[in-house]
């Protein structure tokens, strides 16, 4: 049996009006049978990670969380799990009380915040219809997990709900100003959803987030746009019930087929495959591994002996397979995060491992890239209010913490694909592209009322070595060195929320003999109807 890529492309126009009819279907069914929010929690909210991650870290709740979209009924799940005691939880923190758990300590007065906020975001109502406007002065380019404005303007509209109990999705339309990828009308954050026994089944443009760092994945980032795909996903993430299993903990698997541009110079629509297992085996800790590959396009052979040869690691040309019949493009990664592995402060070490090939000795990520950081947290007394910072480093140079060779020009391109691990022209892993290293500190304070302030500085040294003119890099055609600072607030307003932010990119353009010093400005509305 035969895959055509190529053919598969029409079958996301009837999608669009499938789409259309479920999401609105929401606002002519009764208010029983529809419910509100929607599937699947999107990354770019660093507020909700950061309560999510704070009730997690603390204990509160039991579920892994390092890769984005988080499926709702998941989180619902583990929320629902937490002693109904807590249900009080919107005035004790608002009065700046705790309320003790029977089988835990008492929680602050910013877990019960947490707790409300999320349970909120979670939980069955009404349909929601918005709208959301973003304009920007040089949208920065250096994208990290929060969600800014892309072009200098953008205004969506929306739509989202669940339909019964087993279906629901979005339908997001985005109008963007003089868009980069010369494509103004997107359909970026759609998607419909069905659930089946314990499974999600996905299809639509949804942004991902695979990975622990807040600046960056090496492996899947919202740095590019959604790749449309279609995905299958545990809907809840609970642990096996045999004992020979059991130890695993919670758990989620989560893999996806996608079909990328046509307008590529290698080959046109290559199909985007990924895959991702996490599991939580000790308080605390969170081991995922992660598998994304190119493959296909129009003019290639695309059958499933080429996808078994990728899937199994059957794709290195002159050492597993012959150069005819390798399969494509692939990254390989594990992911490991550890709250508080010694002592009982809180603090939290990560690490993700990416290799643009796998060893065919030993099986792991080869020529590999790495991101580690450090990160801490706390609570206002009695405030609701919470916080968190970190250190967070990133290297994007082919073996660059391993013993032996060490490649420029290699991290997210390849000799099949020569467009590279791009799509419209941006990498899916970090945004600073191959051959880099990035450090940064952050801070986070989240308010009671959910107010949310960031400051970031961040180092990066982009592109630092190998052929100039690089005319494959996404970001700069040979070295540059950036100093960057940025500050953001997010303000809760009536029905929606208003966001602005400011930066400043200091820029060394060594390979051009430069200097500059650049400013950067946004500011985001979102309204939103239930």
């Amino acid at each position: 049996m035969r895959l055509h890529p190529s053919r598969l492309h029409p079958t996301f126009l009837p999608f669009l009006a499938f789409l259309a009819f479920l999401a609105f279907l929401g606002f002519l069914v009764p208010g029983s049978s529809a419910s509100a929010g929607e599937p699947w929690i999107a990354p770019g909210n660093t507020q909700v990670r950061h309560d999510v991650q704070l009730l997690v870290d603390s204990g509160v709740i039991d579920l892994p969380v390092s890769a984005w979209p988080i499926a709702a009924s998941d989180l619902a799940n583990a929320l629902g799990r937490i002693p109904e005691a807590t249900a009080r939880a919107p005035a004790l923190a608002a009065a700046g009380q705790s309320q003790g758990a029977a089988t835990s300590k008492p929680l602050s007065a910013a877990q019960l915040a947490a707790i409300a906020r999320l349970r909120s975001l979670a939980s069955e109502g009404d349909a929601t219809l918005g709208v959301e406007v973003g304009v920007a002065a040089r949208p920065t380019q250096l994208r990290t997990f929060a969600d800014t404005p892309r072009e200098e303007g953008e205004v969506s509209l929306y739509a989202a709900s669940f339909v019964g109990a087993r279906f629901g999705g979005r339908l997001q339309v985005t109008g963007a100003v003089d868009p980069d990828d010369d494509r103004p009308g997107r359909l970026d954050g759609s998607y419909v959803a069905g659930k089946v026994g314990n499974w999600i089944f996905t299809l639509g443009q949804q942004d991902r987030w695979w990975g622990s760092g807040w600046e960056g994945s090496l492996i899947m980032s919202n740095n590019a746009r959604p790749v449309p795909a279609i995905s299958l996903d545990r809907a809840v993430s609970e642990p096996f019930e045999t004992k020979w299993l059991s130890w695993i903990g919670p758990w989620r698997l989560t893999t996806f087929f996608g079909q990328m541009e046509g307008s590529r110079d290698d080959y046109a629509h290559p199909v985007f495959w990924g895959m991702r297992i996490s599991a939580r085996p000790l308080d605390g800790l969170e081991i995922s591994v992660e598998r994304t590959a190119q493959l296909c396009g129009e003019g290639r052979s695309c059958n499933w002996e080429d996808f078994w040869n990728m899937f199994s690691g059957n794709d290195n040309a002159g050492e597993n397979v012959a150069a005819e019949d390798e399969p494509g493009n692939q990254l390989a990664s594990w992911d490991v995060r550890w709250a508080s592995p010694i002592g009982d402060w809180n603090y939290a070490l990560y690490n993700q491992h990416t290799g643009e090939s796998i060893d065919n000795k030993i099986p792991r990520p080869y020529r590999s890239m790495d991101l580690a950081g450090v990160e801490t947290w706390g609570h206002g007394s009695g405030s609701g209010s919470s916080w968190r910072a970190g250190l967070e480093w990133a290297n994007t140079r082919c073996g660059g913490t391993e013993d032996g060779e060490k490649l420029w020009d290699c991290a997210y391109n390849n000799t099949i694909f020569s467009d590279g691990y791009r799509y419209y022209d941006r990498v899916m892993g970090h945004s600073m592209d191959g051959d880099g290293t990035m450090y940064s500190a952050r801070f986070i304070h989240v308010d009671s009322s959910a107010n949310t302030l960031t400051v970031l500085a961040r180092y990066s040294r982009i592109n630092e070595g190998g052929s100039v003119p690089d005319t494959r890099h996404s970001f700069a055609q040979g070295p540059e060195d950036w100093i960057s600072l940025d500050l953001s607030y997010r303000r809760v307003v009536r029905s929606g929320w208003l966001e602005g932010g400011v930066g400043v990119d200091s820029q060394d353009r060594q390979w051009q003999g430069d200097e500059a010093i650049l400013p950067r400005a946004y500011l985001t509305w979102n309204y939103a109807l239930r």
